[in-house]
Parts: C-alpha cells; structure tokens; sequence
C-alpha cells in the first residue's frame, strides 16, 4: 500500500484526492498538510470530507517521516519559498499537482529531481493528455495562415490565468510544428462559477475553414483518480523527472 502525503490538503483538489482516496485498498491518506494559520488545522480530515476520519489536518511537511509521496496541491509560489527544501530534505517522491512555475524554478525542481523522482503535470487527466496528442497530430498539417485559438473555462476561485493546461496546449502545439508562429496562438481565458475545467482549440484558416477541438470534465474525479495512480507510478520510478508523457507510455508497455 501506497502511503500518501497531501500538502494543499484543503485546496479543492487536495480534498478530491482524499476523498478518493479513503475509498482504496491501494493507497492510505498518511498525513494532510495544510499551510500555516489554515483554519482547518488541528481538526481532523473528516472536516473536509465528512464520515469517521480522525488523521489530524497538520502544517509541517517535515513531521510527515512515514509516507511514501508527497502531493503538492498548493501553488508555484508556496512550493518555492516554503516547500522545496522541505521535499529534497525528506527524500521522498514527489507528485507536483502545481503550475505556472517560472524558468528559473523548473530548473531548480530539476536539481531536484536528481535526488528523487518527481513528477509535474498541470494536468492529471489521461483523456487530456490523449486530446493534446491529437492537436499534436492535426498541428503539423496546419496550413501556415492558420489563426489558432484556446478558450479555457474555469472556476472563479482559480488564481492562474491562462491555466497551466492552457499553457502545456500551446507549447505543445508549437513543439509540433516549429513553423506556427507564437504570435497567431493566442489564448482566452474565463473564469466562472464552480466550472470544473474545459479546454476548446480553434483553428481558423482563411480559406473559409474552422475546425474545432474541445475537452471537458464534469467532476474532479477523473483529476483526483489520475493523481493517486500518478503517485503509485511515481513511486515506483528511479530518481529523475517525469510527465503525463512517461505515464501514458509507460501503460502501452
């Protein structure tokens, strides 16, 4: 059994993840982290995801000796001014559930990840990263008048604009085909309600033609579902630097 460490453990996902997890014969909630002065701190889990849970909600990463990985669910900011030296401190594996990191801090997270294995992603979803495969795919035979545009939905109380998925989608595309010009992707993004997370790629050409791709979820279930089986696969990996990229290959193996 795979015992997890949540830091960010009232963060909507954090709390996804513990609800998910309590229900598994795999994985065991080993300690949720929350940031210092949270209000949930000192009660005990069930205060976020009812039933009989009686873990205790605590706010030091380095009392959490007896877990296999930490998830980190907070944000790139916590991660580097209170949480780096903490993870390569412990040694344990690392599942980052965090985006929006500068260049200078993925450098650093891949010093890092010479010391443990760590896994990054913005985006714990198999059939997201299917969908970016298939823009990948329909990328590179784009004619270069092609206008490109991601529309991304998201809940109101989402700090980063454009999304870290946004972001991976646009790079990815760019990786494809190295002749789309930067300047013609451009990105929008919407905040509202409680929307869960949809991601639209419009190409426009100016032939007359629009084609137009899109992903959405429901429930931060399949995110939630997504990162326990990460943080199981992760435990299992060498000491380096891994995506949804080495995750999916490693599954057609």
């Amino acid at each position: 059994m795979v015992r997890l460490a949540i830091v960010g453990c009232t963060g909507k996902l954090g709390s996804a993840i513990m609800k998910n997890a309590i229900h598994r014969d795999d994985v065991e909630i080993s300690y949720a982290i929350a940031r210092r002065g949270n209000q949930y701190v000192g009660q005990t889990v069930s205060a976020l995801v009812g039933g009989e849970i009686d873990l205790p909600i605590i706010d030091d990463i380095e009392t959490a000796r007896d877990c296999d990985v930490f998830v980190d669910c907070t944000n790139a900011e916590t991660f580097m001014n209170d949480s780096y030296f903490k993870y390569k401190r412990m040694g344990k594996a690392l599942v980052i559930a965090t985006t929006a990191f500068p260049e200078e801090a993925m450098e650093k997270i891949g010093e890092l990840a010479a010391e443990i294995s760590v896994f990054i992603s913005g985006n714990f979803s198999v059939a997201l990263h299917d969908f970016v495969e298939t823009l990948k795919t329909y990328a590179r035979r784009i004619s270069l008048d092609t206008d490109i545009q991601i529309i991304e939905y998201h809940h109101n109380q989402k700090k980063d604009a454009p999304s870290g998925t946004a972001l991976m989608i646009k790079n990815a595309l760019m990786d494809a085909n190295s002749k789309i010009d930067g300047e013609k992707v451009k990105i929008c993004s919407i905040r509202g309600g409680n929307i869960f997370g949809e991601h639209e790629v419009v190409f426009a050409n100016s032939r007359d033609e629009v084609v137009t791709f899109k992903h959405q979820v429901s429930s931060r279930e399949t995110f939630a579902d997504g990162a326990i089986e990460i943080s199981i696969w992760t435990v299992k990996q060498a000491n380096g630097f891994y995506n949804m990229d080495d995750f999916c290959l490693s599954k057609l193996k």
